[in-house]
Formats: C-alpha cells, structure tokens, sequence
C-alpha cells in the first residue's frame, strides 16, 4: 500500500518568521478555522466516497481537529483503525480518498490566507 504524502518546505522558516510578528492572534484564528474546514470538507468527501450498503459513518463521526503547538497547529483526522484501507485501498479493495483531497484543497486555501495577513 502506498501513501501519498503532501511536503511543505520553508515551515520552519515560516513559523519563526510568524513568531516575530504581532498578529499571531489572527495567525491562530487562521489555523482554527482551515483546521475545522478540513475536517468538515473531509467528512463531506466521506458522504460522497462511502455510499456502499456496508458503511455506518464511524469514520466520519470519528474525525476529528485537535489545536496544538499554542494554536500554530491544527492535526485533523479519523480514529478509526481501517482508515487507511479506505484512503489508499487494498489488493481486494480500490482506494476511496477523502482525507487526501480535503488536504490539498485546504493547503491552498490556508496558505493564501496566511500570505493576505502579512500584505
């Protein structure tokens, strides 16, 4: 099973330069809310990708935004353990992706947003 991984260079230039800067409050409003926008474009995608007889919504209902690193990080994601089967597929089963999208649609979104703070 191969994963598919998003690589974001400059972070730690960008995070020392957001540190120096007095809007950090609306840095965090920022990652709050691209962090509650992942997760709901996530489970919406999971609406949309999970229609089979056999889905409950368990993996919807377990994804879940948690803010750390002071509200400088938003880690999103479902809790539940066959999840990457579902975003990546097996030999027996075709990939559903939801997470993924979610992410690289969101990326743009939230970095746009960080660069019109700093104009």
């Amino acid at each position: 099973m191969s994963k598919g991984f998003i690589k974001l260079e400059g972070i730690s230039e960008l995070s020392r330069g957001l540190q120096d800067r007095t809007h950090m409050n609306d840095v965090k409003t920022v990652v709050k809310q691209n962090g509650a926008e992942l997760q709901s474009k996530a489970q919406d995608n999971m609406d949309q990708a999970y229609t089979k007889g056999y889905s409950t919504g368990a993996t919807k209902r377990s994804t879940s935004v948690r803010i750390a690193d002071r509200g400088l990080t938003a880690i999103v994601g479902p809790h539940t353990k066959y999840f990457p089967c579902l975003e990546y597929g097996t030999r027996w089963m075709d990939a559903k992706p939801t997470l993924g999208p979610a992410l690289t649609y969101q990326a743009l979104r939230f970095v746009d947003q960080l660069n019109a703070l700093f104009k």
